[in-house]
């Protein structure tokens, strides 16, 4: 006797819905915090690394953010500490990822929307719509050319 797998209804509906986003159509994540919003964010991210605007950048942060600095955390509270480390925020790595990253191909999850693979991930915070950028993981331990 073989037994029959039923296979309810919401399965269909479900993997048409990762079909469409595999498709390049727009993920649900992402639409919650405003596509064109986060499209804007990531090219207005985008071009003021390109152009080494860090006040621009650091306008973007949420603080306190941390980083790594000679392999140990550090805590930048404001705009101030964040330009003074800047150089050791957005090191080469960082700044070739977020260079590379397509919006089409940006991950999101309950956390944020992730740039690369994890060095940047912003996100709305507080009672505040605006996109930040709240976390940084400087000096991966890979490169944008590996992708």
């Amino acid at each position: 006797m073989r037994a029959r797998v039923k296979v309810p209804m919401v399965l269909p509906l479900v993997l048409g819905g990762l079909m469409q986003w595999a498709n390049g159509q727009e993920d649900p994540c992402i639409r919650a915090y405003g596509a064109a919003s986060v499209e804007q964010f990531l090219g207005d991210l985008q071009h003021s690394v390109a152009v080494d605007d860090r006040a621009h950048v650091a306008e973007m942060v949420r603080f306190p953010i941390s980083i790594t600095v000679a392999g140990k955390p550090l805590t930048l509270r404001n705009k101030d500490q964040f330009l003074k480390y800047y150089g050791a925020a957005f090191d080469a790595k960082v700044r070739g990822f977020i260079a590379k990253q397509k919006a089409s191909e940006l991950f999101c999850n309950w956390k944020g929307i992730m740039i690369g693979r994890g060095e940047i991930w912003i996100s709305t915070s507080g009672k505040s719509s605006r996109l930040r950028i709240i976390t940084i993981n400087n000096n991966p331990p890979w490169s944008p050319e590996d992708n």
